[in-house]
């Protein structure tokens, strides 16, 4: 199996935890780097990504340490197949290179991983229907900022193609909201306060970008994929004529690579009656999709389990029960959570599983952190 080190490149951008955010904010940008390494004392503590800066807004003047996600990694002895996993299970756009000291020794971008699988002809006889996503969450040109970065953040996805009268008219991404969010560096905090006000309550319209690179379904995965690097893009839209069918990304790409390997997400859903149908299914396999990803950004899930239970029925309703389980490198978790709707319910479950696990890691962290002295 390859070794990873051809793939590994130095990052532009390495931070500590007691950076402000403002001014990395703005090196990311200029820089083009998407996910930035946190270090404190040589070591990698963690990371910072356009996705962790759209979901919580703090202070640009804040800490990097207020904002981070824990460390994502591989490790430099790692192979190709590792890598792979990582990102299609992670989604991840960049993943910092670890040794067994947790010392940085490089990263491996989305684009980088892309560009080898190109060369190696891993997409030829592929087409982009086969893989892109479909149906598409997209948003209205007249639709307020705010919504966008709602949608955004509560389906983890950095792109939304931007409609008006049933055509695509423009596209939005995180960094777009997230540039204009953390530029008011040095302004008083009312200031910053009004200014992000006026920009969440902005038609998306405003700050989207035009024209859009769009792919077809009978399009080679191939070309979408030499596209989309050539271009610097994460994903796009694809269109049957004038109208949106799906969206594919890089991760699309990869997902051909991982089934190569004969790689599964490890996701065991027991659904119930009329839960196992069509688009309440999807519904669920979605969401369901969408924490295994956060849980892989935290640590490394061996399996993760969804059963349902009807708990009682009231005036033709069923309350239903959603117990999630993650089985990890650090132990089992399980929680349980009941509501009448089944998606609020297995959302609300998952929600729980992810702060045990951060829950976690943060004691694991502090305790690692004592001094000797301390543990005697």
């Amino acid at each position: 199996m390859m070794s990873i080190k051809e793939l590994i490149e130095e990052p532009k951008v390495v931070v500590t935890y007691s950076d402000r955010i403002r001014e990395i904010v703005t090196k990311m940008r200029d820089n083009n780097q998407w996910v930035v390494p946190v270090v404190k004392d040589k070591e990698v503590i963690g990371i910072l990504s356009y996705n962790d800066l759209l979901r919580k807004r703090i202070s640009p003047e804040s800490k990097v340490i207020n904002l981070m996600s824990p460390l994502l990694s591989v490790n430099e002895d790692d192979d190709i197949q590792r890598v792979v996993a990582k990102f299609y299970t992670t989604k991840a756009r960049a993943i910092p290179v670890i040794n067994n000291k947790r010392r940085l020794v490089g990263m491996i971008t989305r684009e980088k991983l892309l560009a080898y699988f190109l060369n190696s002809g891993d997409f030829a006889k592929t087409k982009v229907r086969e893989y892109m996503n479909s149906p598409v969450i997209t948003v209205n040109a007249e639709d307020s900022v705010a919504r966008a970065r709602w949608l955004m953040s509560n389906n983890n996805i950095t792109k939304l193609p931007v409609m008006e009268e049933k055509k695509v008219s423009g596209i939005v991404s995180a960094r777009d909201i997230v540039d204009r969010l953390y530029s008011s560096g040095g302004k008083k905090k009312s200031s910053i306060l009004t200014e992000e006000e006026r920009l969440m309550a902005l038609p998306v319209k405003e700050i989207m970008n035009y024209p859009v690179v769009t792919t077809k379904g009978d399009e080679s995965v191939e070309k979408a994929v030499d596209i989309m690097l050539s271009k610097k893009i994460s994903g796009m839209p694809v269109l049957e004529g004038e109208y949106l069918v799906g969206m594919f990304s890089g991760i699309d790409a990869i997902s051909i690579i991982a089934k190569k390997y004969q790689m599964e997400i490890p996701i065991e859903a027991k659904l119930i009656g009329e839960l196992k149908q069509g688009d309440m299914k999807a519904l669920i396999d979605g969401i369901l999709e969408r924490y295994l990803s956060r849980l892989e950004k935290l640590t490394d899930i061996i399996n993760f389990k969804v059963t349902f239970k009807e708990e009682s029925k009231s005036e033709g309703k069923k309350l239903y029960q959603v117990t999630a389980r993650a089985v990890t490198k650090m132990g089992d978790f399980v929680t349980k959570d009941s509501d009448w709707d089944p998606v609020t319910a297995v959302r609300k479950a998952v929600e729980k599983l992810e702060e045990r696990v951060q829950k976690e890691l943060r004691k694991m962290e502090t305790s690692r952190r004592k001094p000797k002295a301390e543990e005697s």
